[in-house]
């Protein structure tokens, strides 16, 4: 059994990913152990590609869906069935959040974006009182799907929805809704921060002109040419007056 995990991982591209190994060995003999009384409709290769899938989300690791597709030799709606049932025996059926969801489908660099829009929808449902659980998976989906979609990044609805546990058309009904919301409230949102932006902008440029005025103020200003010869005239005149009034010779006349 532990050749056949070491295979397995290998095809998948998981072997050189720190306790992916040992979690899927972990995990497959738990699940044999909780297994007993609940027969399982699943070929060997099927159950560890499974268990190798679940160790990498709880390790935060990527993991290649259509890759472990072909190695179960399973049907996308049985691998999809059968980890949901996996999950439930092995005690790991939490809901995915938009962080999960972009490790495994490694689009990390849309987290931040997912997070805003996350952010935005509980703001909304708080505001309408609504009722609704925010905490649903469904729209942690479609807070990645949108912010894909606003960031210009290409990612497959299929891939989604699993994540979502919605049909197909309550997928598309769900992201209906959210284009609306977006539509409104991001759109407010992007208003309100470009305003903020500009009224920064304003306030930094008054203070620039307030700060030239001043150093205009500090700096002495250039005297005119015809008012600084006049006073240097006046200035040399009166100090020759002082040398000849000091002379010897008109101490004499005086006297």
């Amino acid at each position: 059994m532990t050749t056949l995990i070491e295979q397995l991982i290998t095809k998948m591209g998981l072997r050189e990913e720190p306790n992916v190994i040992e979690k899927t060995t972990e995990l497959v003999r738990l699940l044999e152990l909780r297994s007993t009384n609940v027969p399982l409709q699943i070929n060997e290769y099927g159950k560890i590609v499974l268990c190798a899938d679940l160790a990498s989300c709880l390790l935060g690791i990527g993991f290649d869906k259509e890759q472990a597709l072909k190695l179960s030799g399973l049907r996308k709606s049985h691998y999809l069935n059968n980890k949901r049932m996996f999950e439930k025996l092995l005690d790991l059926n939490k809901l995915a959040s938009v962080n999960d969801i972009c490790v495994q489908l490694s689009l990390n660099e849309v987290a931040r974006k997912a997070e805003e829009l996350m952010t935005l929808f509980r703001g909304v449902a708080a505001t309408e009182d609504t009722g609704t659980d925010t905490t649903h998976p469904q729209y942690a989906a479609m807070a990645v799907f949108q912010a894909c979609r606003l960031l210009k990044k290409k990612v497959s609805k299929s891939k989604l929805m699993p994540f979502s546990n919605l049909r197909p058309t309550q997928f598309q009904q769900l992201e209906h809704q959210w284009d609306r919301m977006i539509a409104k409230h991001h759109k407010e949102v992007q208003v309100s921060a470009t305003c903020d932006l500009e009224g920064k902008l304003k306030q930094s440029q008054q203070e620039n002109i307030k700060g030239q005025e001043a150093k205009k103020l500090q700096k002495p200003q250039a005297e005119d040419y015809e008012v600084w010869k006049a006073r240097m005239l006046a200035t040399a005149q009166a100090k020759l007056k002082e040398l000849e009034a000091s002379r010897p010779d008109n101490q004499l006349l005086e006297a």
